[in-house]
């Protein structure tokens, strides 16, 4: 079994950070019409863009006065492959990196899918997954085809107030290896409910 190392971060009011805190729908610099989706949770992935949305963390943290924590949280992906992904790797690798880590097979069948439901909502169509959309609820659509319902996790380039970023929606919450969460400051326990259910 392989893992990937994500991250988040959340804010608190008061002197004393929480007891237990749930991650549903986070924050993370998001623009107003861009839409998570909504069978997993979102977290923060990669080198890119996690330590520019961190270091707005502290900063916002800062000048509002609310606390801030950030967490390590790692999830389980199978087996790692080193190379690109394929449509016939997803049984034993369930992690794709858009759009870096796949394959042109794998980037044109999303990008196929994601314009016939942007085409049946009369929605304008995009190049996703190699340039980024605002429109990532899609991939609540996505995980329910085959083989991509084979995947626990997908990452994907975002566009926040600070840059592009990385995320990567968990879709498999058994994937997320809770003996392994680690908060700092440590004195709050995680939860995670999907949005769906909150």
């Amino acid at each position: 079994m392989s893992a990937i190392g994500t991250k988040t971060f959340f804010f608190f009011e008061g002197e004393h950070q929480p007891a237990e805190h749930t991650i549903s729908q986070p924050d993370y610099f998001q623009a107003a019409d861009f839409v998570l989706p909504r069978k997993g949770i979102t977290l923060l992935y990669g080198n890119k863009g996690p330590g520019s949305l961190i270091g707005a963390a502290v900063r916002e943290s800062a000048s509002t006065g609310l606390g801030v924590c950030f967490a390590d949280i790692k999830v389980d992906i199978g087996e790692w492959d080193s190379n690109k992904h394929k449509l016939s790797t997803f049984k034993s690798c369930r992690f794709l990196n858009l759009p870096l880590r796949a394959n042109r097979e794998v980037l044109d069948d999303v990008n196929q899918r994601w314009n016939q439901w942007l085409d049946r909502e009369g929605a304008p169509r995009e190049d996703f997954p190699r340039k980024p959309s605002n429109r990532m609820d899609l991939l609540d659509r996505l995980v329910e085809q085959e083989p991509y319902r084979e995947l626990n996790a997908i990452a994907y380039d975002a566009v926040t107030r600070f840059g592009i970023a990385k995320f990567v929606t968990v879709f498999n919450l058994e994937a997320i290896l809770a003996d392994q969460v680690t908060v700092i400051p440590p004195q709050t326990n995680l939860r995670f409910r999907l949005p769906d259910h909150a």
